[in-house]
């Protein structure tokens, strides 16, 4: 059954240890193989409840991550506003807490242009 389900898969080895447990007296000698189906399916039954709930922790995790980073990211801009409504947004002082000052502009000092030599033109040549 390669393309069943989890569950149909148990129920399948369920139902087939079942089966060759009432036929034991004919089936004697998968006795072994029938004790070690049983116990690996209840270690695999037992192996996915803890799978999906490992699943429900994880996601729990992951909100209870995004509620913290939100929450986190809102008292860092508290803060931030707190810093420079005390020192003030131009201050240095701010930097001290990764926040840059504002500064006036400043002005760009333009090139000088490179002028440009005249394109010469092109005359063709005669190869008589």
């Amino acid at each position: 059954m390669p393309n069943a389900t989890f569950p149909e898969e148990t129920t399948d080895w369920g139902q087939l240890a079942t089966t060759v447990d009432v036929n034991k007296a004919d089936l004697a000698h998968l006795e072994p193989q029938r004790a070690r189906l049983a116990v690996v399916r209840e270690s695999a039954i037992a192996a996915k409840i803890r799978q999906e709930a490992n699943r429900a922790l994880l996601q729990q995790s992951t909100r209870d991550l995004e509620a913290f980073m939100k929450e986190g990211r809102d008292l860092a801009t508290r803060l931030r506003n707190g810093v420079r409504t005390q020192y003030g947004l131009k201050s240095e002082k701010i930097t001290e807490f990764g926040m840059k000052p504002r500064r006036k502009p400043q002005k760009k000092v333009k090139p000088e242009p490179v002028a440009q030599p005249a394109p010469v033109a092109h005359t063709p040549v005669d190869t008589k």
